[in-house]
């Protein structure tokens, strides 16, 4: 039982992390010291696209990053992110998460504009940010032929996004605001707000 745990917890996280910086050495990746995963994420990345990973980050299994074109992803220090995350950029946007950050299980944050979550924000699993939306006012063309609107999505310091959420683009949110399971955000909220609903609604205020 000890081996196992052992295995578990030290062995395979710090091993899969050595196989990761070997396998992306000079491929516009930068890693941290204390960097940790329990499998070697899927990392796509452009010529142009810059991935930096703080130091103390913890990876899971089946982490997928994904920089496309000029875009960037930052992740801070002692930043945690749990089995099946996703996360996308493209265009020139930049993902930023900052320290302490944790990011629950198959959360998805797809970037084709900028998302900046902040310090100690605890996003759950089946978290959804999306800064891009597909065009649909043209009846006579397909709306997957109609392109893309984009707008970018900030959470501020300390905010908690329940299970489920989705957070739509140009949605800002201030710092310490609470987001309910399964709500839809679409408009931005002022600080230390508690929201909830579809369409989110302020409930009430932290104290």
């Amino acid at each position: 039982m000890r081996i196992t745990q052992y295995y578990i917890r030290t062995f395979r996280p710090h091993f899969c992390a050595a196989l990761t910086r070997l396998f992306y050495a000079g491929k516009n990746v930068h890693f941290g010291t204390g960097f940790r995963c329990d499998s070697i994420p899927r990392i796509m990345i452009d010529r142009g696209a810059t991935l930096k990973i703080g130091s103390q980050v913890e990876l899971r299994r089946n982490v997928e990053i994904r920089v496309h074109q000029n875009s960037k992803i930052e992740i801070g220090s002692n930043v945690r992110i749990d089995r099946g995350v996703r996360l996308l950029t493209t265009n020139k946007a930049e993902l930023h998460l900052e320290e302490g950050v944790r990011v629950g299980l198959y959360s998805v944050f797809n970037g084709g504009d900028s998302i900046h979550v902040g310090a100690k924000s605890l996003i759950s699993g089946f978290v959804y940010l999306q800064t891009s939306m597909h065009g649909f006012k043209d009846r006579s063309l397909n709306v997957q032929n109609q392109g893309y609107d984009h707008a970018p999505i900030k959470l501020g310091k300390d905010c908690w996004l329940g299970t489920h959420v989705v957070i739509l683009p140009g949605v800002e949110l201030g710092q310490g605001v609470v987001v309910g399971s399964n709500a839809v955000v679409t408009k931005s909220t002022e600080n230390y707000k508690v929201i909830g609903g579809i369409p989110a609604k302020v409930l009430k205020e932290r104290t």
